[in-house]
């Protein structure tokens, strides 16, 4: 199995407003908006209308949890969303963040993404009160979700859910258990990539782990991805006809993005809701 590196987004996903840029780690830090909330919440059906396509500002950091350093930002975000280098030289990767609360969602990119694959959902789900993050798969992945977990923490995140594409997927649900998620949604994910194993006989997460893959997926047999779901009521894999795979489930004119936004807000529900005791 080989998986095709998907190279940065040419074209912005959501018109950006202007934005200053800061000039110094300090100011990327301590100079970023306030959380806040505004706008109506967009329906967990439907993509970001024209009136929602600015996230609410991102939380202020009061300390950086890793080296960070300003970077500009790619025109696919919009005004609202946070954007630095997270990491030390050759290890450092770019990360994407917005929204406020103790409740994160991380977003994981397909080999050789940026955070323009996510950059939609990043403000939609920042809008519907999450404190969201991505990143640039750079020259490891796993480095990059780390550091946009680190993000996610230092920015007030008490619990976070995963979500990811292809490879990403496999970071999700394989990183899930030691890292503690709370929720996991993977998109066409291999069962296994390089050194992280998400099949379901070795890992002992147990919170709600939704799997999507296509039966004609050119990249990931369904079957694969299959291996990553448990045998258990919070464990499902969906699986469609056609050759989707990863991200392009998201596609604007995909006939399956709003049910994989419906699938997304539903484990987020599930994973971020208390269990009875």
């Amino acid at each position: 199995m080989r998986l095709r590196p998907v190279p940065p987004s040419p074209r912005p996903l959501l018109p950006r407003a202007p934005r200053a840029r800061a000039t110094a780690v300090s100011l990327l830090a301590l100079g970023l908006l306030a959380a806040c909330s505004t706008g109506t919440e967009p329906s967990p059906s439907a993509p970001p209308t024209a009136e929602q396509t600015e996230a609410p500002g991102p939380t202020m950091l009061e300390s950086a949890p890793v080296e960070m350093a300003s970077a500009p930002p790619p025109a696919c975000l919009t005004e609202g969303v946070a954007y630095a280098q997270v990491g030390e030289a050759a290890a450092a990767t770019n990360v994407a963040w917005a929204g406020a609360g103790e409740r994160g969602v991380l977003f994981a990119p397909q080999v050789g993404g940026d955070v323009c694959q996510w950059a939609a959902e990043v403000v939609r789900l920042a809008g519907a009160g999450y404190l969201v993050a991505t990143y640039d798969w750079g020259a490891s992945g796993e480095v990059g979700f780390q550091a946009a977990l680190d993000v996610l923490h230092a920015t007030g995140a008490k619990d976070v859910a995963f979500v990811g594409a292809s490879a990403g997927g496999t970071l999700a649900a394989g990183l899930a258990d030691d890292l503690g998620a709370v929720a996991v949604v993977a998109l066409s994910p291999p069962a296994q990539y390089g050194e992280v194993d998400a099949r379901a006989e070795t890992s002992q997460f147990t919170g709600p782990l939704q799997v999507f893959s296509s039966t004609d997926d050119p990249q990931v047999p369904a079957a694969d991805s299959a291996l990553v779901v448990r045998n258990d009521k919070t464990s499902i894999v969906i699986q469609v006809s056609g050759t989707a795979h990863g991200v392009e489930f998201m596609a604007a004119d995909g006939v399956h993005a709003d049910h994989v936004r419906t699938t997304i807000d539903e484990a987020l529900t599930q994973g971020f809701t208390p269990a009875a005791g």
